[in-house]
């Protein structure tokens, strides 16, 4: 898995943000909200393409020419996908695995952010003697 930055970090807890508030539930029947693809995280949202999508770096690479890319993370150890959840699964399953991947994502990326910044970080023999 690459390297984290910030925007990645700040789109996760978005997005979990955003299941939390329930905003992916449907407000009126079919006239729903579509996990990520309607998210402000979205990079299509502001016209450019998925390949500028911090999200990508988790999708699958033979997924990548995927319509909506992002559909097609591994959620789970039963490789369900928002893809797959929105047509087999209900919205409780969809969120609640989303939920459960988002909370397990966001913790992996800080504890690699926290042992980059550790690893960044050296004391000087001077310093360390005093």
């Amino acid at each position: 898995m690459p390297g984290y930055d910030v925007r990645t970090l700040d789109a996760l807890k978005l997005e979990l943000k955003l299941v939390e508030l329930g905003i992916y539930r449907p407000l009126a029947p079919g006239c729903p909200l579509f996990v990520f693809a309607d998210s402000p995280v979205c990079t299509r949202y502001g016209g450019t393409s998925c390949a500028e999508c911090v999200l990508l770096q988790f999708v699958p690479a033979d997924c990548h020419s995927e319509q909506i890319p992002c559909h097609h993370i591994q959620l789970n150890d039963a490789r369900e996908t928002v893809d797959s959840l929105y047509r087999t699964g209900t919205q409780e399953e969809l969120e609640a695995a989303l939920r459960n991947w988002l909370t397990a994502t966001i913790k992996r990326v800080e504890e690699k952010r926290s042992e980059a910044d550790v690893a960044g970080f050296e004391i000087s023999p001077e310093k360390s003697a005093a």
